[in-house]
């Protein structure tokens, strides 16, 4: 019986798996960047339109100077 062998593929199939879950981790944040980076667009988008045509938002960002 081998013992080393069977070890060794033991080792490259854990290794093979972390490869794998590694490349998937990879892709799903390059989705995620993809994400943000539309959900920027949108978000600077609407900050554009609405300055144009002369709307406030809801809430102010910046507190008004206190008397």
């Amino acid at each position: 019986m081998n013992h080393l062998g069977s070890s060794q593929r033991r080792t490259t199939s854990v290794m093979t798996a972390e490869q794998s879950e590694l490349e998937r981790c990879r892709k799903e944040i390059a989705r995620l960047k993809q994400l943000v980076v539309r959900l920027s667009e949108i978000a600077l988008r609407h900050v554009v339109e609405s300055a144009q045509s002369g709307q406030n938002g809801p809430e102010r960002l910046v507190e008004p100077p206190k008397s």
